[in-house]
Formats: C-alpha cells, sequence, structure tokens
C-alpha cells in the first residue's frame, strides 16, 4: 500500500508512522513528542479551514499544524475485527 500523508489519512483509525520528511530537527522535534517510525498513532480530528490535526500518542493529544502534519508519512491499518 501506498502511504499517505497524516494531512489525508481518515480520523478515528490506527495508523503507523513509515516516515517522516523533514531536517533532522525536524526528525528530533517529532521524536521529542513520541512520534517516530513504526509508532502507532490514531488521528483524532482534523479541524476546517486549514486548522490544526489533532493526533493522539501514547494517550497524549498533539495539535500539528498542517504543513508540519504533512511532513508525516503514515499507513493506514485494517480496523480491528469486532
Amino acid at each position: 500500500m501506498r502511504y499517505v500523508e497524516l494531512t489525508r489519512a481518515p480520523c478515528n483509525q490506527t495508523l503507523e508512522v513509515m516516515a517522516v520528511n523533514g531536517d533532522v530537527n525536524w526528525e528530533k522535534r517529532f521524536e521529542s513528542m513520541g512520534i517516530r517510525k513504526g509508532r502507532r498513532i490514531r488521528k483524532i480530528a482534523d479541524q476546517p479551514f486549514g486548522g490544526p490535526v489533532v493526533i493522539e500518542v501514547d494517550c497524549s493529544k498533539i495539535s500539528l499544524g498542517r504543513n508540519i502534519a504533512a511532513k508525516i508519512e503514515v499507513e493506514v491499518l485494517a480496523p480491528p475485527a469486532a
């Protein structure tokens, strides 16, 4: 499956971080927030009119600007079986 930017991923789905694009400083910033390759996150909200993207990482909610969220590539994981 092709990876998608976090800004284009569906809400309320489990996502796996596949790549973090940007320079070393951005990688360190994302790492400090718990966002790194292989980490599972959940996109909670996608605010309208160019607003932020809200994700959940280890029970913490993080709000990211759209330009920043676009640097994160994710894979949408299959929803858990009911």
